[in-house]
């Protein structure tokens, strides 16, 4: 096969292409496109975005963090089963990013995969974002409330455990004092579940995850993957999540869900009667 007219292409791979040769040659290749290429993510940009860099092995060296951090969560292999892609470009199929193979965001958001600095300080929220999405698994998903909420486990453990970026300064929703304010808007209209989406329901989650850390998350996210005849209507997965998550801790988190709204049934209430009360649990409080 005979290709005619076809023009260069910055790529550099990590541990794989020389940076003398970046430097000198590979970031001015004339085509308008670029990637920049690991184990686990694949980034493709304008090229102009990234002729500036000098050596891009930091930047993907972070990247790679990242995608351990986000293995690390969804319990699953630190080399994934093919590296996950983030495309930018002008025009995209849906919103302002969107999740899939690949992930897809405007121009606008270039930044926030080639520009190191602005990473780490600001961080990568949107990105990490749709990566969650690509974590999500339906036996413990209850959509549509948590189709855009759980995803967003992975923006607080990515921002706090690999950025050192606290989650009140990740994204202005999770602010302390936004937090309250939804949790007693969410109580005063009678804890309803069709009120329970996005950050809302990211909060049943966070208080969970302060009270008790990320290993319950991360040993029920393994356990699911080998489960087999996992329901499939919410109230059913709602209250084998309640169950399984309350025996991980070791307490009894029904009045904690039941307080969220949550369909707890009464048999599974029963059965966690046995377990000891959580009594640090923050919703006794408000």
């Amino acid at each position: 096969i005979a290709v005619k007219g076809a023009v260069q292409a910055p790529f550099f791979r990590l541990g794989k292409t020389s940076k003398s040769q970046w430097l000198t040659c590979i970031r001015h290749y004339p085509a308008p496109w670029a990637e920049l290429a690991t184990q686990n993510i694949i980034l493709t940009v304008p090229a102009d975005s990234i002729r500036p860099i000098e050596d891009p092995e930091p930047l993907l060296t972070l990247w790679e963090r990242i995608m351990a951090a986000v293995a690390e969560l969804a319990a699953t292999p630190a080399t994934f089963l093919r590296p996950e892609r983030i495309v930018a470009d002008v025009q995209i199929s849906a919103g302002w990013m969107h999740a899939g193979y690949p992930i897809m965001c405007h121009l606008d958001s270039v930044k926030e995969l080639v520009n190191m600095e602005y990473m780490q300080a600001n961080g990568v929220w949107g990105p990490i974002h749709e990566l969650g999405h690509n974590q999500q698994q339906a036996g413990w998903e209850f959509p549509p409330h948590t189709t855009e909420a759980t995803c967003n486990l992975w923006s607080v453990y990515v921002h706090e455990k690999v950025l050192g970026i606290p989650r009140d300064r990740a994204h202005g929703d999770l602010q302390l004092k936004n937090r309250k304010k939804r949790i007693s808007d969410y109580l005063g209209k009678g804890a309803q579940l069709k009120d329970w989406n996005v950050w809302t329901a990211l909060e049943t989650y966070l208080q969970l995850q302060e009270a008790f850390d990320w290993k319950p998350f991360i040993q029920l996210f393994s356990e699911y993957q080998t489960m087999s005849n996992i329901p499939t209507d919410n109230p059913s997965k709602m209250n084998l999540w309640a169950e399984k998550f309350s025996r991980q801790v070791k307490k009894n988190l029904a009045p904690f869900f039941v307080a969220w709204g949550w369909p707890i049934k009464g048999e599974v209430s029963k059965k966690l009667a046995s377990l000891p009360n959580w009594d640090k649990n923050p919703m006794k409080k408000v």
